[in-house]
Formats: structure tokens, sequence, C-alpha cells
């Protein structure tokens, strides 16, 4: 369980770039929450079956891909919040000129 949780550190990180990337690309605005948690999801499912997410190596398929899921719908959001906030804060700091 820490492989997973220590592992959502980079996802995070990763997640609003890509989604940043496919908005560039013409996805529309209003897409992004899914795009990010789907983006999450897929950097999951990579990183267990590149081994180095290590709890879904004995799990049965569904189970993993349940895994998956939940992963990326944590890590997506959690993603889209953090960018929420770093762009708050960077307009907030723009308006009083800190």
């Amino acid at each position: 369980m820490t492989d997973t949780l220590i592992l959502g550190v980079p996802i995070v990180v990763l997640t609003p770039g890509l989604v940043a990337v496919l908005k560039k690309s013409g996805l529309p605005t209003r897409y992004a929450g899914v795009a990010a948690i789907v983006c999450a999801a897929l950097l999951a499912a990579l990183a267990d079956l590149a081994g180095i997410a290590a709890p879904g190596a004995d799990l049965p398929p569904a189970a993993r891909l349940a895994t998956w899921a939940l992963a990326g719908i944590v890590y997506g959001l959690a993603a889209a919040g953090l960018y929420t906030q770093g762009k708050s804060l960077t307009a907030e700091r723009n308006r009083y000129g800190a």
C-alpha cells in the first residue's frame, strides 16, 4: 500500500501537464476533470504493469482494473485540485501585485 501512495506523488504532478497538452490539442475545458481521471488511471496502470507499483502483481485481473480505476479517481481529482489551487493562488498574487 505504501508503494501506491508513494507512486501517487509523480502521478499527481504529471497529470496536470498531460491534461494541459490535451487542452492545447483541442480538448474542451469542460472535459479536463474527466481527462485528469483517465490520465491518472493510465499512469497508475502503466506503473503497475511496469512493476513500479507492486500491489497489483498477485491480484486477479478484475481487482487490478478496480485498483487502477480507484487510483485514477483519487489521483486525478487530487491533480485537478492541485492545478486549480495553484491557478487561484497565482491569480490572487497577480491581483494584489505581490
